[in-house]
């Protein structure tokens, strides 16, 4: 197998990565939070709708996982597809 797994990586962060992810989660309330009590003016009437922009980019991002792990299967050549050939 080319990937090798290790469960141990998928530890609750600590350190310097606790750090980080509570920025982030601190971050992102913040943005949010003044998102609640702003009234959008959209162009169209269902950008308006509360929390329409999360849920866009939150479908957005479901679709692009869902076409990568299209294409990868289009494209993903087995592990010894270099060495099959023999030098010219």
């Amino acid at each position: 197998m080319l990937i090798e797994r290790n469960p141990k990586q998928y530890r609750r962060p600590s350190g310097r990565r606790l750090f980080w992810a509570r920025v982030l989660y601190v971050v992102c309330a913040a943005t949010l939070v003044p998102s609640l009590f702003m009234h959008p003016h959209g162009e169209f009437s269902f950008s308006e709708l509360p929390a329409f922009h999360a849920l866009l980019a939150f479908v957005t991002g479901c679709v692009l996982v869902l076409v990568a792990q299209f294409m990868r299967r289009l494209l993903i050549r087995p592990e010894d597809y270099y060495s099959d050939h023999e030098d010219s």
